[in-house]
């Protein structure tokens, strides 16, 4: 356990200095961290935690809208993330993303969004700045129209209203590509939605105290935001050292309660610690929509390394899987895929066995006995993630052990 411990905290310190556009650069930052790290920081309270999320969201927001080229703008990925330099953390591997800061401070803004065939998974997913879900849709199509909560606003007739709580709800499209010559039928659909609204420049001194005012805090956190209103980046730091050090124990039940609506009925989704760790998968599904099932271990609880060979079986067609799977492995180090070599497996690159069944190999060289090769570095730890989209939430499918 303290393996783990360690190599996550590495990682994820790594994660939230690049978040906070303040990386340290010297070789020894890393080692002086895990130093402080290696025994149980102090818990932050429950209003530092929920002042926690809402600082990164603050400032994922202010560099999203700066890469889009301001808010109401559209920001597309055009690339699947396979060369380990994706700025997401453990990113899915087949699908493009689209996202956009929604900008309701001048009036409702207006989206648009094709229609398209039922084979392909496309989804629409809300967040407020506090960084709960308030909308999510599989195959969203047609007009949607995005107004204020509590604001006597003149509404553009037709479409679908979507109330926000808050000025900036954040919009994020997935749309599948199943191979490479699929994914210009991909591109083709991203470029077809459309955003209509003001579009402003977004500028934020005090990430919490901006929260605050731009958006109707939750009552129930009311009281937590108030007292944290000058949370600072040293204070994100800070926290961010108790969630590296609580994530792995945290993750074992993979995307459970951690992104869906306050409101939500999965376990711990009212646990602010359990909220403060989504913030390592910042922009992660309810579980309703999809489980993500996170592997660190083998079978026999070692952590998983590419010195030693691993063999895990799937079903190829889930009983409690309404839509697809897929199986992405990442490396431990940068939690992003590894450059060159093949990191995902789904029902559109394999074949079920007699059983009904496909088997992965993880190593570092060919097996090539009939099974599926997922490519590890050797003496590298690595980690896979087991995505069902549409699951059956009372029924969720177990670890992979044969």
């Amino acid at each position: 356990m303290k393996e783990l411990i360690r190599l996550t905290i590495a990682v994820f310190i790594s994660f939230w200095l690049v978040a906070c556009d303040s990386q340290d650069k010297k070789e020894s930052a890393e080692a002086q961290v895990i130093k402080e790290i290696i025994t149980a920081p102090e818990r932050p309270t429950d209003a530092e935690l929920h002042a926690f999320k809402a600082y990164h969201h603050a400032v994922y927001m202010v560099t999203t809208s700066k890469q889009a080229g301001g808010t109401n703008k559209l920001l597309h990925t055009t690339e699947l993330p396979t060369e380990g330099s994706d700025p997401v953390v453990t990113p899915a591997l087949d699908h493009l993303y689209s996202k956009a800061v929604i900008d309701l401070s001048s009036g409702p803004v207006v989206l648009e969004i094709p229609e398209i065939k039922k084979d392909r998974y496309f989804s629409i997913h809300i967040t407020d700045q506090e960084h709960y879900t308030i909308y999510d849709e599989i195959h969203p199509a047609g007009k949607y129209v995005f107004v204020r909560k509590g604001k006597d606003l003149k509404v553009p007739k037709g479409g679908k209203v979507i109330e926000s709580p808050g000025d900036y709800p954040h919009l994020f499209f997935r749309v599948q590509v199943k191979n490479a010559a699929d994914k210009p039928n991909s591109l083709a659909i991203q470029q077809k939605i459309k955003l209509t609204g003001v579009s402003k420049e977004l500028i934020i001194e005090n990430p919490v105290k901006f929260t605050i005012e731009t958006h109707d805090v939750y009552p129930q956190n009311r009281e937590f935001l108030a007292s944290t209103a000058d949370f600072s980046e040293e204070d994100y730091k800070r926290v961010s050292k108790h969630v590296g050090f609580i994530a792995p124990r945290l993750s074992s039940t993979g995307n459970i309660g951690l992104f869906g609506p306050i409101d939500s009925k999965e376990p711990n989704s009212d646990d602010p610690e359990y909220r403060a760790t989504a913030i390592i998968g910042h922009l992660g599904l309810p579980l309703h929509h999809a489980y993500y099932a996170p592997v660190f271990t083998n079978c026999k609880d070692e952590v998983l390394n590419g010195d030693r060979k691993e063999v895990f079986t799937f079903p190829y067609k889930p009983k409690r899987v309404k839509l697809f799977w897929s199986v992405t492995r990442y490396s431990a180090l940068t939690r992003n895929t590894i450059p060159g070599k093949n990191d995902i497996f789904n029902e559109y690159n394999t074949q079920p066995d007699a059983e009904g069944n496909i088997t992965v190999t993880f190593s570092t060289d060919d097996p090539k006995d009939g099974t599926y090769w997922m490519p590890v570095n050797k003496g590298e730890p690595y980690y896979f993630v087991v995505r069902y989209y549409k699951p059956n939430v009372y029924n969720l499918p177990q670890k992979p052990c044969n």
